[in-house]
């Protein structure tokens, strides 16, 4: 795959040459790394004009035209400049900038925000964090230091996919700035803004941004930034699937690249076009797009885009099957990549010659320069990047016929790839989670920005109405009466405030269609008890055959099943009983510590709660009933006052292995744990993961219990028999 060259950028395929970012060999989703990776740098340059926002989803406007080659009218727009190719001499010489300027001065915290936008490119993140800490610093003197550091922080988190967190930043900083902060902070605003909005789906918001920072480059910015921009715009509308719009904003790139003579954008726009062609047939344009690329890159001396080109045109070759053609082409990048000391650069022509000589049937050549990539990606630490270099290389060790090789790479690539999903999967969660959390921030803000322009619009009134009495001879009695009056309502505002801020939080943890408690409010709930096991009797229901209750009744019929569950658990259990819709379909009890017998006869009561009788839907019974899974906690294991110390998080996950071995005996029952042996958390995750072994091991005991038996189900329910294997944890059971 081609490389990309921008920061941050995926493996092989590099993107036009935008600021000093490592090249790094990419699978597709690399082509998606380009709008981060060229952000970086434009947030890192900044810009001069205010701009009026735009509707959501405008197209981007058209390039003005081009005056001169362009020249820098300051040192700091030099090095701006400077950092575009050579962000390691940049770097230097801004910090040498910085100790010029006076900390009054408001180019000195820009400049130090340019110096840590170069760090998060070389992706140096103590560097970071010290510039952040720096800027910081300023606050007592200067009041935009504080919302830059947030912007510089946040930056980094978007660098390494924390993108919940760089919104929180965002938002923050936000509320912090005046309503005309400077253009370069106002750049960096729109651009993470954007990019957040991007990663969230919420296109035509992100447009909006883009376009707005767009406009603003084009009205006063240099003209490499402008270049440099419609690079990203293109790429973010290629992605949306808007090909015809992305290739007019190439074109743009490419116009102005040309008229300012800007080999280094010429390349640029010429790499993008080619990434963007490479997914047709018309291979004979890529070629010629990825030469020209090149050529462009020569002449313009920046050794970093020659590497590049020089990779991407190997690449092709590679792809296209003529192996010795992109084996000298890889023979001759590395020595540069060696010059340059460009680690990521190294590994890609060390892959590219290891690939190519596997394809000419030299295995023994190229095997171990294949694996030589992948550990030099390994220490850079960089587990995507070897997850589909295993799955490249077993493509092309197929195709050259080595299948026990090719079979081996393949199991490796898997290996790390359930890994990597494993792992998003989680991330995936934690953003979601984080996500609800800065809308609720935002809603906060909003609503604290909307009462403190009240009470500034009553202050105002106030002061007039006091100059009015002043002229008038009353002064110190009315003085009295407004102060009285003023004091009075800020009382009862402030009270107000309180009511509604509880309220907030109140609905945050409250499921609106159940009225049930959220996963919001059990981990809240959780963070306020000490750290250690989970202590009381844990209970997960889910509702049998929900899916058919759905189809059948509509998804009105499945809320009005939902909402009479939830209040026969409130009429079953009491009052300080705590009741979580935890899933769709999903409700989690959470009760004192209970004897085994008492906690199995409560069971028992949820079961005939919610079986004993139908759910009426417009006038039609709707039979429901549910698999309930439940333990008690601390764990009892075989040796005596030796109870086992669960975390929540864990304690969940086992009663929901649970539930899932009362749906394999028939549903409408109950399956709980009453012993397990285990001695640390390795062997509890092990039991969760594998519970029905466990079982047969006899490291765990399990007890089943059945409810009443329901009628006129809407399917037919038939009672798995005691020995039905459950099914595997992530198994979809209705």
């Amino acid at each position: 795959m081609p490389l990309q060259n921008f920061r941050g950028s995926g493996r092989r395929r590099l993107p036009p040459p935008a600021p000093h970012v490592a090249p790094q060999r990419a699978s597709g989703s690399a082509v998606g790394a380009v709008v981060l990776g060229l952000q970086l740098w434009l947030m890192a340059s900044g810009a001069q004009a205010n701009v009026p926002a735009e509707s959501a989803g405008a197209q981007p406007p058209a390039a003005p035209p081009v005056g001169a080659v362009y020249k820098p009218t300051d040192e700091l727009q030099r090095l701006q400049y400077v950092g575009r190719a050579q962000p390691d001499i940049a770097t230097v010489a801004l910090l040498r900038y910085v100790e010029t300027l006076h900390v009054d001065d408001p180019r000195h915290v820009e400049a130090l925000l340019e110096v840590g936008s170069e760090y998060v490119g070389l992706n140096k993140g103590d560097e970071v964090e010290q510039v952040a800490s720096r800027i910081e610093a300023l606050s007592d003197r200067v009041p935009l230091a504080r919302p830059a550091a947030m912007l510089l922080r946040g930056q980094w988190m978007q660098a390494h996919g924390e993108v919940s967190k760089a919104e929180r930043q965002i938002i923050e900083a936000s509320a912090l700035l005046p309503a005309n902060p400077p253009d370069y902070l106002r750049l960096r605003l729109l651009m993470s803004s954007a990019f957040v909005k991007n990663r969230g789906g919420h296109y035509d918001e992100a447009m909006m941004r883009y376009n707005q920072a767009l406009k603003l480059a084009d009205e006063t910015g240099p003209i490499w930034r402008r270049i440099d921009l419609r690079a990203l715009i293109a790429q973010v509308l290629f992605d949306a699937g808007q090909a015809d719009k992305a290739a007019e904003i190439n074109r743009e790139q490419m116009r102005l690249a040309t008229e300012s003579a800007d080999e280094y954008g010429i390349s640029a726009a010429y790499t993008t076009r080619a990434i963007q062609f490479s997914r047709g047939t018309d291979s004979g344009t890529v070629l010629a797009d990825w030469r020209a690329a090149l050529e462009h890159a020569r002449l313009g001396g920046n050794k970093h885009q020659i590497v590049v080109g020089m990779a991407n045109i190997a690449d092709y070759y590679l792809v296209h099957g003529d192996f010795q053609t992109a084996y000298d082409l890889s023979q001759k990048a590395l020595p540069l990549a060696l010059e340059a000391n460009d680690l990521p650069a190294q590994s890609v022509a060390i892959a590219n010659t290891g690939l190519a000589l596997i394809g000419m049937k030299r295995k023994d050549e190229g095997l171990p320069l294949a694996r030589e990539s992948m550990s030099i990606d390994e220490r850079a630490g960089s587990a995507n990047s070897i997850s589909e270099s295993a799955n490249e290389l077993g493509g092309y060790l197929e195709r050259a016929g080595y299948l026990d090789d090719a079979l081996l790479a393949y199991h490796q690539y898997r290996q790390m790839s359930d890994e990597l999903n494993q792992q998003d999967r989680q991330r995936a969660l934690i953003e979601l989670q984080e996500s609800f959390a800065n809308e609720n921030r935002q809603h906060e803000l909003d609503m604290l920005s909307r009462e403190g322009k009240l009470k500034d619009e009553e202050i105002l009134h106030h002061a007039l109405q006091l100059k009015q009495w002043m002229a008038a001879g009353f002064v110190s009695l009315l003085l009295l009466v407004v102060v009285a009056v003023l004091a009075r309502r800020l009382r009862a505002r402030n009270q107000m405030l309180r009511a509604s801020n509880e309220q907030l939080r109140i609905q945050a943890e409250i499921d609106p269609l159940t009225g049930v408690s959220n996963r919001h409010h059990l981990q809240a709930v959780m963070a306020e008890r000490p750290v250690g096991g989970l202590e009381g009797t844990l209970y997960l229901l889910d509702v049998d055959h929900f899916k058919q209750i759905n189809d059948q009744c509509g998804h009105a019929g499945g809320d009005t099943v939902l909402v009479e569950i939830a209040r026969r658990l409130r009429h079953t259990l009491r009052d300080d009983d705590l009741i979580v819709r935890w899933g769709g379909e999903e409700f989690l009890v959470l009760v004192r510590p209970l004897p085994p017998a008492e906690a199995e006869a409560l069971a028992q009561r949820l079961l005939c709660a919610l079986a004993d009788a139908p759910v009426m839907h417009e006038g039609k019974a709707v039979p429901v009933s549910a698999s309930i899974g439940f333990g008690l906690f601390p764990m009892p294991t075989s040796m005596p006052q030796a109870d086992l110390d669960i975390p929540w998080e864990r304690a969940i996950s086992l009663v929901d292995t649970a539930m899932y071995m009362a749906k394999a005996h028939g549903r409408n029952g109950a399956c709980s744990i009453l012993r397990m042996d285990a001695t640390g958390p390795a062997e509890v995750e092990q039991i969760i993961e594998q519970l029905e072994k466990s079982v047969r091991e006899g490291r765990v005991d399990l007890h089943f219990q059945h409810g009443p038996d329901v009628r006129g189900a809407l399917t037919t329910i038939t009672r798995a028999p005691a020995d039905l294997p459950a099914p595997a944890h992530s198994a979809e059971v209705s």
